[in-house]
């Protein structure tokens, strides 16, 4: 059937059906007649071809990556060493002190009976005991402290710090009024001084003018004696220098008070600026006053020269006489005024003084209340508000701070003592109290005892774990004669040397059981380890996804958004079983990847 043929309005289901036909009979007249003919190639095709071409694409085709994870896990981690562990039997001990030191007390002898613990031996150490204490005091104040805030503060505490702000406001309040009543005070005196005092004021003007013009009259005169020219040639010719030292002297005086005349108020504004300015002039009039009674001395002493005779030199010294006599007057005039002046404003300086110290006083008062009153306010906001979140986590950190000072301190102090590591007999002692330890060679030993029980544990602990242990800690071991059971131990012993283990370093650390146990034979062997440190409560992830880059920083891969990414951490402790704490840089709960597998 020709499909061209269907006219274009026939129906698409008749189209449809006539199409089927004709695949139909394709099928049926052509394809199944092939297959029945050719049955063993289609066969072979099958079964040879397919599967051929399925493993080409399955060795052809890209693989995806096989990634491990892990979780970052919050808890207790416990570092501990570990080493293949040996039973042996050794009961001779040889106890020494791990530093050296003067010995305190000795307090056993050879042949006493002693059991696991017991103190045989210290050196002295208060010191020690002192910082013990100190820092047992330090973790008590700091742990006061944080309880503190996190009770948080009581009502009457803060009733307390309310009355203390009160008081601090009442004490600025009053030191207030007490400024401003001397300041007043200090006003209405300077008024009545001012005007109790105006006649003595108006006479000092006056007085301090006049006498200025005086002693410049006697100065200008004592200048015409000066420039007599029979009086300069004898004085040039017996005492030149002394003449000139003179003359300097009287141009000084001269300038002294022709500035004063100069400076001099046309009217002094209160009492103080008038007694400073008469105070000044005294000073002019006692320098001219100096001047002139060395000049009357140089002439009367001068020895006579030519036309400058014995009538000159008189009529010259009494010139002299009566100018210095024209000074000492002003001199005196101007002492009598000051003194007057001061007399009658004496009783005023005194109130006034004692006004200004007042304000002085209560102004350095007030600046204190109000520093004191701002750190009153400041504390009662900080109780009413209580402690933030941070401030408990700081004072938290100084009380974990306070507890290491404490071990710290425990440990430096056991140091000091030597204590029995089993139950025994004392066979030696070489400590006498007073005597100085360093002396012992490091062969001997301070103390020998027989340990009642004759089985220990001999370990032989790597260089790089080493510095972790330390005498008195504890550990375990699983003999593989008990594989269900678990052996307490503690370490007792630690070669200062080390020994070597099939061509390595290695230390040898012994361990003794706490009580004896008739299971145990010579030559036990077992897994051993030594609980070295112990952190409660932090995130830990596989050691083995932790990787160091170029700079030197610890990072871990995660995946973000599928894609693979590296985030700096801050790694602490190791602990058992590889695994890593991590201070900073993972939360519990997120996923790492410890392996891509290409």
């Amino acid at each position: 059937m020709n499909l061209e043929n269907v006219p274009p309005e026939a129906p698409k289901a008749h189209i449809f059906k006539r199409w089927t036909n004709k695949i139909w009979m394709m099928l049926r007249f052509k394809i199944l007649p092939f297959c029945k003919r050719r049955w063993k190639l289609l066969t072979i095709l099958t079964v040879i071809i397919v599967p051929f071409l399925l493993l080409l694409i399955w060795i052809f085709a890209p693989e995806s990556p096989e990634v491990v994870m892990a979780t970052a896990e919050r808890s207790d981690l416990v570092q501990t060493v570990e080493a293949v562990g040996t039973v042996i039997s050794e009961k001779d001990l040889k106890l020494r002190f791990p530093l050296t030191g003067v010995v305190g007390k000795v307090l056993i002898e050879e042949g006493d009976s002693v059991e696991e613990d017991q103190e045989l031996a210290y050196l002295r150490n208060e010191a020690l005991k002192a910082d013990v204490t100190a820092a047992q005091a330090s973790l008590s104040s700091q742990a006061a402290q944080l309880k503190e805030l996190k009770e948080g503060t009581r009502p009457e505490d803060i009733l307390i710090q309310e009355a203390e702000v009160e008081n601090k406001k009442a004490a600025l309040k009053s030191a207030r009024a007490t400024f401003d009543g001397a300041k007043e005070k200090l006003e209405v005196l300077q008024q009545e001084a001012d005007i109790s005092l105006f006649g003595y004021i108006s006479t000092a003007n006056s007085e301090a003018s006049e006498q200025l013009m005086k002693i410049r009259s006697a100065l200008r005169t004592i200048e015409d004696v000066f420039e007599d020219s029979a009086l300069n040639r004898a004085a040039t010719y017996n005492e030149p220098t002394d003449f000139e030292m003179l003359n300097r002297k009287k141009v000084n005086s001269i300038h002294d008070v022709e500035q004063n005349i100069k400076f001099l108020p046309a009217k002094f504004k209160d009492y103080k600026e008038a007694i400073s300015q008469l105070r000044k002039v005294r000073t002019a009039a006692a320098e001219a006053s100096s001047t002139i009674s060395k000049m009357y001395s140089f002439i009367a002493n001068m020895q006579l020269y030519h036309n400058y005779d014995y009538s000159d030199r008189e009529t010259h010294k009494a010139t002299l006489t009566t100018q210095s006599n024209t000074i000492q007057d002003a001199l005196s005039s101007i002492d009598s005024t000051l003194k007057t002046i001061q007399d009658a404003s004496a009783n005023f300086d005194t109130q006034i003084a004692s006004a200004q110290t007042t304000m002085e006083t209560s102004q350095a008062d007030i600046q204190t209340y109000e520093a004191s009153l701002r750190k009153q306010e400041a504390e009662l906001s900080k109780k009413k508000a209580g402690a933030r979140p941070t401030e408990i986590q700081a004072q938290q950190a100084r009380v974990n701070q306070a507890y290491a000072e404490l071990n710290r301190a425990k440990a430096k102090l056991e140091d000091t003592i030597i204590r029995a590591p089993i139950a025994g007999t004392i066979t030696k002692v070489n400590l006498k109290e007073g005597e100085f330890t360093g002396g012992l060679d490091l062969n001997e030993f301070a103390l020998s005892m027989l340990g009642a029980s004759p089985y220990r544990v001999e370990m032989f602990v790597a260089e790089i774990d080493i510095p972790k242990v330390k005498l008195s800690q504890t550990g375990s071991i699983d003999l593989d004669a008990f594989p269900s059971e678990e052996f307490a131990m503690k370490v007792s012993e630690i070669d200062p040397t080390a020994t070597d283990k099939d061509g390595v370093s290695k230390y040898r650390v012994k361990l003794d059981f706490p009580s004896q146990d008739i299971r145990l034979k010579i030559g036990m062997t077992g897994d051993a380890e030594i609980y070295t440190d112990f952190r409660k409560d932090v995130v830990h992830i596989p050691g083995r996804a932790v990787f160091t880059d170029e700079k030197g920083d610890k990072i871990v891969k995660i995946l973000k958004d599928n894609k693979v990414v590296e985030r700096k951490i801050e790694t602490g402790m190791e602990g058992e079983g590889g695994d890593t704490e991590v201070v900073e840089g993972i939360d519990e709960g997120e996923t790492i990847i410890l392996l891509i597998k290409d």
